[in-house]
């Protein structure tokens, strides 16, 4: 055998055998037809088609239809006649549909007289899921160091780190903001310094618990700002001693200065309000008409004797007194179907828990819907029994003067009528001396008056 062809064979051979058994999926092509010529165990092993659905196939097939068109822009960019590396990724698709990412590296050959290429594919698809999976966690990172910016340096709470002697270690850019102190002026200072000695001890105390619990809640307590102002803070301090990152007691905080202020004032509020109802002589109730449930203020045990810790949610209507039960019903119900109706007043009696029976006045305020549908009612219940018993007497009173002054001036009138009738008969004569003249003058004028005083009398108790 010439050692030419001898050679020529055993490089043939040398080359069949790198085709057949590299681990790369390789394959040859015909660059006119796009046919598959020949394909190697790993490029089959790795798409899963067989040798035989391989040769019947063009490198169309195995890509994604929407990827065609970049093949055959691709395939009119390849040079000829030398070996190309593309660092573009492409798309194939294998026999159980799985898209993969490549890159490609080819050489023209001939192949049976066939002008070929041969190609070398290096499936990147790992390489490129773990590019967009690094590329994710940077995202999320990212999104978490904005995160952590916006709730921490911008947020509404105070976060700190302190050492387990309360030594401030760190302290967000909020802290400015909210109460005025720059973080870097607190580092290193105190916590406790700067809390107000009436609750600096009970705030130590809990602090110092820290050591033995995961975290701990501290209540309301008073924290100096750069104004030298006390603002009202809660916290949640959290052990995280153990923590290489942290390495310290985190500290959550906010500030409700507004909040404890306003609870304050509305205590003293309250405060009046219960004031004004002892010192009232007036029941409340608030009626939800809707759902028919009633609160009973404190009058209906003060003023009225009734148990209410026990609940009664007719405890009004229940005790009306029976000969006006049936009118003050009409009356209610009646106020509350006018629709223009805002004021409802009535007066009854009433039996207080001992039964005794009292007289109130009762007044209602309605609070209507968009229809005027009545939804509430806020009602106050007024003992008048002595204000009646007053009114009484002074009637009882008045009937007795009328009695009285009728009776009297009707017993003076007759003795003066016949004293004035006397006096006219003696000024008729005029026979007496001058002197008597005069007296009889005064007689008859005082008399006079006495009838017009006794007019006025009756007139009055008429």
């Amino acid at each position: 055998m010439n050692p030419l062809n001898k050679l020529f064979r055993q490089s043939e051979k040398n080359y069949m055998d790198l085709f057949s058994l590299s681990p790369q999926p390789m394959w040859v092509y015909d660059i006119e037809t796009l046919l598959f010529l020949d394909v190697n165990t790993a490029a089959i092993r790795h798409y899963g088609y067989s040798l035989e659905e391989f040769l019947r196939m063009t490198i169309k097939d195995i890509r994604p239809t929407e990827d065609i068109v970049i093949l055959e822009e691709a395939l009119k960019l390849t040079p000829t006649g030398r070996t190309t590396f593309s660092n573009h990724i492409y798309r194939h698709q294998k026999k159980n549909g799985e898209i993969i990412n490549v890159q490609l590296q080819s050489n023209l050959l001939e192949f049976n007289t066939i002008t070929a290429r041969l190609v070398l594919i290096h499936d990147i698809t790992a390489i490129i899921q773990s590019e967009r999976e690094l590329q994710s966690s940077k995202d999320e990172l990212l999104k978490s160091e904005k995160r952590y910016k916006a709730l921490v340096q911008e947020g509404s709470d105070l976060t700190a780190i302190l050492d387990l002697n309360g030594n401030f270690q760190f302290a967000s850019e909020n802290y400015t903001a909210i109460i005025g102190h720059k973080p870097e002026h607190l580092v290193g200072k105190n916590a406790i310094d700067y809390i107000h000695v009436d609750d600096r001890s009970r705030v130590m105390t809990l602090l110092g618990s820290i050591r033995n619990v995961k975290q701990i809640i501290v209540e309301p307590f008073r924290f100096i700002d750069a104004n030298n102002q006390w603002r009202w803070i809660t916290t949640t301090a959290t052990n995280l001693v153990d923590d290489p990152a942290i390495m310290g007691i985190v500290i959550n905080s906010s500030d409700i200065t507004s909040s404890i202020e306003q609870s304050m004032e509305l205590k003293l509020s309250n405060d009046r309000y219960k004031l004004v109802l002892k010192a009232s002589d007036e029941a409340f109730c608030d009626w939800d008409i809707e759902n028919d449930v009633v609160d009973w203020g404190s009058g209906f045990h003060d003023i009225f004797g009734y148990d209410l810790s026990v609940y009664n949610n007719s405890l009004l209507s229940d005790n009306i007194h029976e000969d006006d039960k049936k009118r003050v019903r009409k009356e209610v119900q009646e106020a509350i179907s006018d629709p223009n109706k805002e004021i409802y007043y009535s007066e009854y009696r009433y039996y207080k828990a001992n039964r005794q029976i009292i007289n109130i006045q009762h007044r209602g305020i309605f609070l209507r819907d968009e229809k005027g549908k009545a939804i509430r009612s806020v009602d106050t219940l007024k003992d008048i029994t002595a204000h009646i018993q007053r009114i009484e007497r002074i009637e009882k009173q008045n009937k007795q003067l009328k009695q009285i002054a009728w009776t009297q001036s009707h017993n003076v009138r007759g003795p003066l009528a016949r004293i004035l009738a006397l006096a006219d008969l003696l000024d008729i004569e005029n026979d007496f001396p001058d002197c008597q003249k005069q007296q009889l003058k005064y007689l008859i004028d005082s008399a006079v008056e006495l009838d017009d005083a006794i007019k006025d009398i009756i007139k009055k108790a008429e």
